[in-house]
């Protein structure tokens, strides 16, 4: 064997669950020497890796961080390598002959990873070569492929991807063995997944400028390098750089393209920022005039070919099209048809020189279209869009994507992708601070983007990153695999990594936690909690609400308490932090007379987390108040009535009427409620199902349609006869016209330009078909009232002849319509409030 640069290699405990990747592992982490099939350290000696000395210097980068990671988890090493106990054979297939050779003789299996795109297996492989004995080997069908089977074994053996960036420890072992044969991943679902640096004005940048690299005053080379391992180790390959007023442009690091080249890691800019240009900082009208294509095409064309020139050789994902210096609409006026073909004259000018300094096949250099804003009305004019060119939907700032690929869309080889936030500064109102989007709203919008043909580009708005880390992991997990949590429960995907960051015996009650945190946080941001200046919610429902959060305390207390020392950083993190100070802004806004006490305690709590956390390491990372709009107020409290009980002796009859007759909601007071996923009955359609998704609405539960790309049902013939249905038996004291309301998520229908519907009825009556609002403007109130309060009302009315049983009837309509509640009530009702009554269940006495 012709190898160098060995490598010594030792580490800890295997979380890795089939959920957590999947697919199903064939190797796995064993603290028993007798189980072993392969050891990594046995108290004295350490497997030993080897490359080729011509692999690439991104894989020997990588080889490097498993060293450091190896230091840290075997007990008791001295870097022993003499005859070590087995070895670990590191290559790239195409490119190392020695795994090639393994390969053709058999004995390492690469089907599936062959020729895929960022693929790779590790396998225990028995006398690999002559005086070998045992071997694990970690093959990639790409420099990536390899990078990310190294990063696997780093996580195998008990190094968190986020043991840097947020501090999860490392738990030293005596004994590192594994059991079994063979893992095999990849390849992607999604081609290119990354991230997006931005409104990093008081988190991100203050702490790079101030606390890690005081020496650059800006996000820098050290930062970038921090981040660019990040990625890596979650299996991502994509970065959008930090981009405001303030920050130093990602290329004017002379060496940052370098590093980015070194990492493996594919750069892009954002949707305003083409051919990798950061406008904001760069831009120079000294040097090439006006920034507008109709008045300087010459000066314009110049500022991109530089950089084009300049960066063309590395791994590149160009952003085509203008618009103006920083999130703005392209300059030079004229009508959306004018715009749009002047846009098409731009992308045509940018591809000759994408031609020219990068691949005579343009079609063969990554680019991609993003329709964001006011971009979005012109791409629906322009007629000659290249085929290759990826098409990125953006979602509407606040979690729902505007647009999905039409059938001659989906046949377009350059498919589409994603741009998605979990962090926003903008109309109607910002969330910079905590980051609160429930992991299950990403799966359901990610996962019907991704059915209807984006699985080219995601790319995820974090803000600062920090404290998104959560969601983060979660976006680019489901990147990998769209549908491995399985359409039902997205916690089942959360609990692992938790499992993994602070144990098994925390997992479930962490779980817990987060679920209620992301629960009341869907039901009002804490951001949004009195805004605006009238608070929406009642009396009852704030104390109910204030109430729920306080009971959350005791519970990050007591798991906190259970911490080792070594993981109080990462808990206050990860899960102390945001948890307690979501509670005290909601107590800030609800509770006048404790405003100022929980103002108070938030400072305290982030002063804490820029002074004493990790020894200083996060100083200046942390704001409470970007922006400086989270103001301490007082809210006037809705007082709305609340609606009155019968007598014990009234609702007593009425249940034992309503149990006999199989009702399962009773109304009170012409009221009922009933959860959408509580249905009495669901029935299935023709070719689609309503189905439960756990940890999405107001009160952790919703329905939707799967599959997602099922046709429209428009007519209700064709309701009636292919239609899944959701069927609740509703007991009714009080008939007369009785309007029944609706709450679904403000999701965009999965058909361009139309409503989300569905079709609703009492008993055999004929459906009739509810449109959800429909509006792609930022100034459309109905719009921004929804997307606060992450809910779209409809109501319809229906007359009710006869007190007693009626079943009510939800059909679909359009496919990608999520449904929360159902609130019927009649003219005797009282208000309904924000969150709505409580579900009235039948209880039997």
């Amino acid at each position: 064997m012709q190898r160098g640069n060995t490598i010594l290699l030792a580490s800890l405990v295997f979380y890795l669950l089939t959920a957590f990747f999947g697919r199903a592992a064939g190797l796995s982490f064993t603290a028993s020497s007798r189980d072993a099939d392969f050891v990594l350290f046995d108290g004295t000696k350490i497997a030993s890796p080897v490359c080729a000395t011509n692999a690439d210097h991104a894989v020997f980068r990588a080889i490097g961080d498993l060293v450091a990671d190896i230091s840290q988890v075997a007990v008791g090493t001295n870097a022993r390598t003499k005859n070590p106990v087995c070895y670990i054979l590191i290559g790239t297939l195409g490119q190392d002959a020695d795994i090639d050779h393994l390969a053709a003789e058999g004995k390492l299996d690469v089907s599936g990873v062959r020729d895929e795109w960022e693929s790779y297996v590790l396998q225990v492989v028995k006398k690999p070569f002559p005086g070998m004995d045992k071997a694990l080997v970690i093959a990639g069908s790409d420099r990536r492929g390899t990078i990310y089977g190294i990063y696997q074994l780093s996580e195998m053996i008990g190094v968190s991807p986020w043991h840097w960036w947020a501090d999860v420890p490392v738990q030293p072992k005596p004994f590192i063995g594994f059991k079994g044969n063979i893992l095999k991943q990849g390849p992607p679902a999604v081609k290119y997944r990354g991230i997006f640096l931005n409104d990093e004005d008081w988190g991100l940048r203050p702490w790079a400028s101030k606390t890690f690299e005081p020496e650059n005053g800006n996000i820098g080379p050290k930062t970038y390098a921090k981040l660019f391992e990040l990625l890596l180790r979650l299996r991502a390959n994509f970065l959008w750089p930090a981009m405001h007023p303030g920050t130093k442009a990602f290329n004017q690091f002379e060496t940052n393209k370098f590093l980015a080249d070194e990492y493996g890691i594919v750069m892009g800019a954002s949707h305003c920022e083409q051919m990798l240009r950061n406008n904001v900082s760069e831009w120079d009208t000294n040097v090439f005039g006006e920034y507008n294509f109709v008045t300087n095409p010459d000066g314009v064309l110049k500022y991109w070919e530089q950089r084009v020139r300049e960066n063309g050789k590395f791994e590149n994902v160009y952003t085509l099209g203008m618009r103006g210096i920083h999130d703005g609409a392209m300059p030079g006026g004229g009508t959306e048809q004018e715009k749009a073909e002047r846009m098409q004259t731009i992308i045509a000018d940018q591809r000759e020189m994408l031609a020219r300094w990068v691949n005579t096949n343009v079609a063969q250099v990554p680019q991609i279209l993003c329709p964001y804003k006011e971009v979005l009305p012109l791409y629906r004019r322009m007629t000659n869009v290249p085929d290759d060119i990826t098409l990125v939907w953006p979602d509407d700032n606040y979690g729902y994507i505007r647009q999905f690929s039409d059938a001659r869309e989906r046949g377009r080889s350059g498919g589409a992708g994603v741009y998605y936030h979990v962090s926003y500064w903008g109309r109607p109102r910002d969330y910079l601070w905590l980051c609160s989007t429930p992991p299950a709203l990403i799966a359901e919008e990610m996962t019907k983007a991704f059915d209807y043909g984006a699985n080219k580009v995601w790319i995820l708005n974090v803000g600062d990153l920090k404290p998104a880390e959560i969601d983060t992991e979660f976006f680019l997990k489901l990147a990998w695999n769209p549908h491995s949590w399985k359409g039902t429960n997205t916690y089942d995907l959360l609990a692992p990594q938790l499992a993994r960051d602070f144990g098994p015996a925390n997992a479930a009650e962490l779980t817990s936690i987060l679920a209620e945190y992301y629960r009341l946080n869907f039901q009002r941001k804490p951001e949004h909690v009195g805004y605006p200046d009238t608070n929406l919610f009642t009396r009852e429902e704030a104390a109910a609400r204030i109430g729920a959060w306080q009971a959350l305390v005791p519970r990050v207390d007591s798991v906190g308490k259970s911490m080792p020392s070594e993981s109080q950083a990462s808990f206050f993190e990860l899960v102390g932090y945001p948890v307690t100070a979501a509670g005290l802004a909601n107590q800030r806004a609800l509770s006048p007379a404790n405003a100022r006490e929980a103002q108070d305690l938030i400072h305290r709590l982030t002063f804490v987390y820029n002074t004493q956390i990790a020894n200083g390491k996060w100083r200046n990372t942390m704001s409470d108040n970007p922006r400086g709009l989270l103001e301490v107020k007082s809210f006037p409290t809705n007082t709305a009535a609340e609606p009155t009980s019968r007598t014990n002796a009234e609702a007593a009859a009425i249940p034992t009427a309503a149990i006999k007759s199989g009702a399962q909601f009773i109304e009170n007071n012409y009221i009922f409620v009933a959860e959408a996923e509580h249905a009495t009955a669901f029935i299935p359609g023709k070719d689609a199902h309503w189905q439960k998704i756990a940890g999405l609405g107001y009160n952790g539960g919703a329905v939707t349609i799967f599959p997602t790309t099922v046709a429209v049902r428009s007519t209700p013939e064709k309701i009636l006869a292919e239609s899944p249905c959701l069927e609740y038996k509703v007991w009714i004291q009080n008939p007369g016209d009785w309007m029944v309301t609706v709450r679904a998520l403000p999701t965009f229908s999965v058909d361009t330009g139309s409503p989300q519907r569905y079709a609703i009825a009492f008993d055999d009556t004929s459906p009739q078909i509810v449109s959800l609002p429909l509006s792609q403007d930022e100034q459309n109130k109905t719009w921004q009232e929804n997307v606060l309060r992450n809910a779209a009302p409809t109501t319809s009315t229906h007359m009710l002849a006869k007190p007693g049983l009626h079943m009510l009837k939800i059909w679909m309509v359009d496919a990608g319509i999520v449904l929360d509640t159902i609130i019927g009530h009649g003219d005797g009702a009282a208000d309904l409030g924000y969150t709505w009554p409580p579900e009235s269940l039948i209880r039997k006495p």
